[in-house]
């Protein structure tokens, strides 16, 4: 069910004017360019507003690229929590008092298959979250409800469990179903289609010690009922590269490190290119153990290094369960 609380009404009705950005062209006057750069920034921080939630949706964790015998099934659920502070826009901090936290749940079913000789697996994602806006955003209020579902499947190239490797691709297709309101400038869903193409490799050094490594590129649909004012966002691709080094602790336990760095995504809304490439840096550490020889938890602390334009993360913090059956 989707909650909404709002304390005002924030609208790009007031302050969009195609006059100003047309498509193809832009005419800049002395007295005009004071109107565009607010509008541009206005734009920019709807766009930021709209998808902070699941711009990390594949992030992945260490050990995700693991073969795994077909007939295996796999439950996991997902908690995330995040807060931001400061926006950026093109490499400058625009305020430190825009405060942004939002929390998320995803269920994840996986299921594993022989296809061909090739192991595969079959995936399915709900997430569901909660955004709250504070300080000098605070008008926004908050929302809640679900976003938008993932369709997943994976196929594994080559893999040698033995020695701890394995080289894979997974694609994602996320399904435009979630909770959107073009009247809110918050929301959990994109109301547009996009496709992930990603391809991992997991490398064992030693017994102990694995590199994981994985990059992908993100594919944007259009939304075509983008604000009140019925604006058409696009979306130039996206791309990420994450990796992670994780160390064996014994039977049950592992700690390890990480990086992910994301770039490109740059958005036009009505012919009008915003310039916010994501640039995007984070540092991650953290944890797993198996509670029990089925049941694995595992534990990672992130936060942002670099941001060139939109929220920077101050802290991540990602639980996830997972149960083999």
């Amino acid at each position: 069910m989707k909650t909404t609380t709002k304390a005002c009404p924030l609208t790009l009705q007031k302050i969009y004017n195609p006059a100003f950005a047309s498509a193809g062209e832009c005419t800049i006057t002395k007295k005009s360019s004071r109107h565009i750069g607010s509008t541009l920034r206005s734009l920019l921080i709807t766009s930021c507003l709209q998808f902070p939630i699941l711009c990390h949706a594949l992030d992945v964790d260490p050990g995700d690229y693991t073969p795994m015998p077909a007939g295996t099934k796999l439950g996991l659920v997902y908690l995330q929590h995040a807060e931001r502070d400061d926006f950026f826009l093109n490499g400058d901090r625009l305020s430190d008092k825009y405060k942004l936290d939002s929390d998320v749940a995803i269920l994840r079913g996986v299921r594993y298959q022989d296809i061909a000789g090739h192991l595969t697996n079959i995936q399915l994602l709900l997430p569901f979250g909660h955004l709250s806006a504070g300080e000098d955003i605070d008008a926004l209020g908050s929302e809640s409800g679900m976003a938008d579902p993932i369709l997943a499947n994976a196929i594994w190239i080559n893999k040698e469990p033995s020695l701890s490797r394995a080289l894979a691709i997974t694609q994602y297709l996320f399904l435009p179903l979630g909770e959107y309101d073009k009247d809110n400038l918050m929301n959990l869903g994109e109301n547009r289609w996009k496709y992930v193409f990603q391809g991992g490799y997991m490398h064992g050094l030693s017994n102990d010690i694995i590199i994981d490594l994985v990059a992908d590129v993100t594919f944007f649909g259009d939304n075509d009922d983008y604000t009140p004012a019925d604006l058409t966002l696009e979306q130039d691709p996206q791309y990420q590269v994450q990796g992670f080094i994780r160390h064996k602790v014994g039977e049950k336990a592992a700690i390890h490190v990480g990086y992910s760095r994301l770039w490109g995504g740059e958005t036009e809304v009505d012919g009008v290119r915003l310039g916010d490439e994501s640039n995007q840096e984070k540092m991650l550490a953290g944890g797993s153990y198996f509670v029990t020889p089925r049941t694995q938890l595992l534990a990672t602390f992130g936060r942002d290094i670099s941001v060139e334009s939109g929220f920077k993360e101050e802290s991540r913090l990602n639980l996830r369960l997972l149960h083999v059956f």
